[in-house]
């Protein structure tokens, strides 16, 4: 078995995915976070996760008050699940953190 491990950087210094997962013989068999991270007001912030915590996969959107919006999604393929997380993020992580910001700042 196999942990992989990275923080990847979205060009701007200020926001990141953190993509952690375990591979058994080139494998992906468990997917433990795929997180969007924002550095608002001088701390990192979760804002988006993947994960299968609660033994389902689901995405969870954080509020500023810490509150979880939890939405389940289908999991047959780990690995093109890991890779649609990945590339959800990386196309959608500025709206989030626009909504993210509006409650922080309350415009919203």
């Amino acid at each position: 078995m196999g942990k992989k491990q990275w923080i990847q950087d979205l060009a701007t210094g200020l926001d990141r995915l953190r993509i952690h997962f375990v591979t058994q013989h080139g494998k992906v068999i468990v997917i433990i976070v795929i997180q969007y991270e924002a550095y608002i007001d001088g701390k990192w912030r979760a804002i988006v996760r993947f994960d299968e915590a609660h033994g389902f996969f689901h995405r969870d959107v954080v509020s500023p008050s810490g509150e979880q919006e939890k939405t389940p999604l289908p999991s047959t393929n780990k690995q093109h699940t890991l890779n649609e997380a990945i590339m959800h993020l990386t196309e959608q992580w500025r709206t989030y953190r626009q909504q993210y910001e509006e409650k922080y700042y309350g415009r919203n």
